[in-house]
Parts: structure tokens; C-alpha cells; sequence
């Protein structure tokens, strides 16, 4: 206890006064400060259609009244007469609350970002991306604290150096015998922040095609059209070719039709009138070309592609299932005939003499 009183109290009385009077006035002029900068800052995020000014009045909000509090102390100990082993000792007590502050507002800045990331406004809110955005959320504040607390330790005199290669050694050990899991796992990550599909979305990968239900943490799940279940990994989907058909807003369909050899020129060019006509009559569909492409081995060929102004594919069938209908009728009335494979065979009769000897 003498030793306590001889570095507190071999200052005088007006000291002491002084250092309890800036500690008490500099605590509630900062926490006047954050208070009035927060409401400032979130009335203005309220006239914006933005969300970065939100996520910055949520951090100013975050800033911690204990570390206003130990920092109004410590600055208030700067005016008395102490020691220059308590100074220092208060330096480093100082970097740890400024470290640790730090640590709460970028913990906070990211937090407020998955969250307006993951709104409805924004999102589509589903569960899945919900879950993924609380995982990117709680990955991303374990690097953050844990990048606090070895600067804090190393502010602190200890030697980090052998800790972080007995990390990086321990690390390297668990990733390689959980490589596939984390491989999984950070596509998961990638997939809720890149978006290539989400929950509803028809895709085509490789030869598979469905509708996508479920994204989880290893899995994505998707509902064939054949009505089984397929159950993907993350990483696997992650290296191959998605085709998404959620952004397409036409649907280009692409078939042929043959006729006959005997069917004449003029027929030959009242085909392309009478597809055009059809078209003009189906409301979904919209006539690209028509084309009298090919002569084939058995068939005079016309290539006709069209667009269907919706991405179903059941709208898609339905306009098709018209055209071959229409097709049908106008060809009858036109006597014109559809062309099927066929084989002429000429059979000669070969008459054999036998010469007479």
C-alpha cells in the first residue's frame, strides 16, 4: 500500500481533481459525440436508397461506452505526475482498447452488411440464404477477433511469431484431412455470394437438368424433371458448366419440316406464306426465318426458327404442339404431303437364251 501511495499520491490534490474532471468531461462529450453522430448519421440513411450510410450509423452506433470510458481514464492519468513503468503500462492498456474497438466496429460493418444483403429487399430471403449469410457472418467475425487477439498479444510483449506457425502447421493438418468438407463448404460461401442460381431456378449441368430446391452447406439439391431428387456437391457444381434459364426472356426453338419431291415449285413457295401466317395467329410465339434448307435423301427440307416470348418450357411446348396442328390443316388444304424416309426399288426382268449347239 506505501508504494501505491507514493505513485498516486505524490501528486497534489488539484491534480487529482483535475485528472477526475477530464476524465468526467471527456466521457460525456464523447458519449455526447457518438450518440448525436449515430442519430445524425441514420436520419440521413433514412433519406438515401442506399445502404451504405445504414451500415455506417450501425457502426457508429456499435462504438463500446466501456472503451469511452477506459480512454477518458487513461486520458486522464496523462496529466498527472506518474511513473514512466504505469505510462507505459497505460499505452499498452490504451492500443488494447483502441485494438478492441477496432475489432467491434469492422464486426459490426460486416455484420450490418450480410444482414441488408440477406433482407428481402435485397434478397429473396430465403432459409438457405439466410443460413449462408449467418455463416459467412460468423466465419468472418472468428478471422476478425482472431486478428485482434494476436495483435493485442503482440502489443502486450508476447511473442506470437512461434503461435502462428504452430497455427499455421496445426491448419495445414486439419485442412488436409477435411479438404473435401471445407471444399464444400467454401463453394456453399461462394455460391450465396456470387449467386449463380438460387432456390427456384431451372439449370441445366452437364447432362442433368432440374429445378433447384435446397443450397446447403455441402449439397445442392434439385428436383429432375423426371421428378427424382439430385443431389449435387458444391465443389463438384462449382466446376462445371451451369446453364440458368431464370434471366432468358425468349426461349429460341429451332425444328424442321419435309415435303415430298413431287410437291411443285409454286407449293414450294406458298409453304413459307402459310408459316408466316400461322405465326401472325399464336400470340406467344415470334417468327425468326424460314428457310427451304436442304434437299435430303428423301424429303425437300425447310428450316424454321422461331422465339417464344416466355422462358417455360411447358408455354414452349404448347406453342410448338399449335404449329404441327396448324401445319397439319393447311397442308392438307394445300395438298401438299409430308415427307416420310422412302426407297424406290426398280426390278428389271433380265430374259436369259440358252444358245442351241
Amino acid at each position: 500500500m506505501k508504494h501505491l501511495k507514493i505513485i498516486y499520491f505524490s501528486n497534489s490534490w488539484e491534480y487529482l481533481l483535475a485528472a477526475c474532471a477530464v476524465v468526467l468531461l471527456l466521457f460525456l462529450a464523447l458519449l455526447s459525440l457518438k450518440r448525436i453522430l449515430a442519430a445524425q448519421l441514420y436520419k440521413r440513411a433514412r433519406r438515401t436508397a442506399t445502404y451504405w450510410d445504414d451500415i455506417l450509423a450501425m457502426t457508429a452506433a456499435s462504438t463500446s461506452t466501456v472503451s469511452l470510458l477506459v480512454f477518458s481514464f487513461l486520458s486522464g492519468l496523462y496529466i498527472l505526475d506518474l511513473p514512466d513503468e504505469v505510462n507505459a503500462v497505460n499505452a499498452h492498456l490504451a492500443a488494447v482498447v483502441f485494438l478492441f474497438q477496432c475489432g467491434l466496429w469492422l464486426s459490426k460493418a460486416i455484420s450490418g452488411w450480410l444482414a441488408i444483403k440477406a433482407s428481402p429487399e435485397l434478397a429473396n430471403g430465403t432459409r438457405h440464404e439466410t443460413m449462408n449469410m449467418h455463416i459467412i457472418g460468423f466465419i468472418t467475425r472468428i478471422v476478425i477477433w482472431t486478428i485482434v487477439l494476436l495483435l493485442i498479444l503482440d502489443n502486450l510483449g508476447i511473442n506470437i511469431t512461434a503461435l502462428i506457425a504452430s497455427l499455421g502447421i496445426g491448419g495445414v493438418a486439419v485442412a488436409l484431412a477435411v479438404q473435401n468438407i471445407l471444399g464444400d463448404l467454401f463453394a456453399s460461401l461462394s455460391i450465396a455470394i456470387d449467386k449463380p442460381f438460387e432456390v427456384g431456378d431451372s439449370i441445366v449441368i452437364d447432362d442433368l437438368n432440374g429445378t433447384v430446391k435446397y443450397v446447403g452447406l455441402k449439397t445442392t439439391r434439385l428436383t429432375s424433371i423426371s421428378g427424382e431428387e439430385l443431389v449435387i456437391s458444391n465443389a463438384d457444381l462449382l466446376k462445371s458448366r451451369i446453364h440458368n434459364f431464370k434471366k432468358m426472356q425468349e426461349r429460341r426453338m429451332v425444328f424442321t419440316i419435309g415435303v415430298t419431291f413431287d410437291t411443285s415449285s409454286e407449293k414450294l413457295r406458298r409453304i413459307s406464306e402459310i408459316i408466316q401466317e400461322i405465326f401472325s395467329h399464336i400470340p406467344t410465339v415470334r417468327l425468326d426465318r424460314v428457310h427451304f434448307s436442304s434437299i435430303g435423301q428423301s424429303s425437300l427440307d425447310f428450316e424454321i426458327a422461331y422465339y417464344v416470348r416466355d422462358s417455360s418450357y411447358t408455354i414452349a411446348m404448347d406453342a410448338q404442339q399449335e404449329i404441327n396442328l396448324s401445319l397439319i390443316e393447311h397442308f392438307a388444304k394445300e395438298n401438299i404431303e409430308f415427307a416420310f424416309p422412302t426407297q424406290t426399288l426398280y426390278v428389271t426382268e433380265n430374259v436369259l437364251g440358252s444358245a442351241g449347239t
